[in-house]
């Protein structure tokens, strides 16, 4: 009797009281995104022909990188998206900061050098970026100028009213130049350099792709611009060229993240794992030949370690702190 009491005994132990649920299905991905729309369907094409069934149940939301993030921070009590894709390091290092991301691994993710990850996980860079002088060459001709070659030439007052720039609270492109001249000239000569650009300036857009669009279409001369889109215009038949400043080039990584509090958890996971995948590297390499940090990706075009690069130090420069400070005194001296 009582050996059939400790097996009966032995067996309710092992069986468990209620039976064990499988996950719920998620149903949907939501993603934000700062990579413009020409750039999204190439991209998204690939992503559906390598994951159709997440593809299915995949959204995007494009916006600037400033606002995109801002986004992510209002709702963070009630997170609306999963993930971001394609988001300016130190913005992604911000948020970081903030409590807005969670660390995750990507699988593949060891294929990224260290210096393009962040050191525990929030994100991982995928696309890198250099910003250079978008010059429209009819323009300058009639004009009688020659191109600029350094940012000091822009100081020029034969640049006066021919050179478009973005405003740094609303583009990541302008903000990553504020602080790529703090670096490069100390931040009193870095305020001094803007105070004299700032007349010769047309125009200062909110958009950091603007400038560039208003150099090939002729509305400028001169855009300070990110060089990949000054490239695709040029490949489209645009009377432009793209001018690497030979006085320092300010450059900078996109990458990815996933969104802390994110309702869809493994969706995310599986894009973020496709997301830094040799096939996902070759798409992005379609847009920004060898702007990509996947080292075993074969790609064309020169390599940004061949060029001047300026000395940043992205963790400071993605610090929320330090990047109010300079965008309000920025604001405070040149806003319109």
């Amino acid at each position: 009797m009582r050996s059939l009491l400790r097996l009966v005994l032995v067996l309710a132990l092992l069986v468990p009281a209620t039976p064990r649920l499988a996950p719920a299905a998620e149903e949907r991905l939501v993603i934000y995104t700062a990579y413009e729309e020409n750039e999204l369907k190439t991209f998204w094409e690939q992503f559906k022909k390598d994951l159709p069934d997440l593809a299915t149940k995949a959204a995007y939301i494009r916006g600037s990188t400033g606002p995109t993030i801002a986004r992510v921070e209002a709702e963070k009590a009630n997170p609306q998206a999963d993930v971001i894709w394609g988001v300016f390091n130190d913005y992604l290092t911000g948020a970081a900061t903030k409590g807005l991301l969670e660390a995750y691994e990507a699988k593949e993710s060891q294929a990224i050098p260290a210096r393009f990850k962040h050191g525990e996980n929030m994100w991982q860079g995928v696309t890198l970026l250099t910003v250079a002088f978008a010059a429209n060459q009819k323009r300058l001709a009639e004009l009688k100028l020659p191109p600029p070659r350094a940012w000091a030439d822009l100081l020029d007052a034969k640049y006066k009213g021919h050179v478009v720039m973005s405003n740094p609270s609303t583009s990541g492109t302008a903000y990553l130049l504020l602080a790529s001249h703090a670096a490069r000239l100390g931040e009193d000569k870095m305020w001094q350099y803007y105070e004299a650009l700032d007349r010769n300036l047309s125009q200062v857009t909110k958009s950091g792709g603007a400038p560039g669009r208003m150099a090939a279409s002729g509305e400028t001369s001169i855009g300070v611009a990110l060089a990949y889109e000054v490239e695709v215009a040029k490949s489209q038949g645009a009377p432009i060229d793209v001018i690497y400043p030979t006085d320092g080039v300010a450059w900078t990584f996109e990458g990815n993240a996933l969104v802390k509090g994110a309702k869809n958890p493994r969706n995310a996971r599986r894009f973020l794992d496709w997301a830094v995948s040799k096939s996902a590297m070759t798409a992005y390499a379609t847009w920004r030949g060898a702007g990509i940090t996947r080292p075993d990706v074969s790609v064309g075009g020169q390599k940004i370690s061949e060029m001047p690069l300026i000395n940043i130090d992205f963790v400071k420069a993605g610090d929320p702190a330090y990047k109010e400070r300079l965008v309000k005194r920025w604001l405070e001296k040149f806003s319109r």
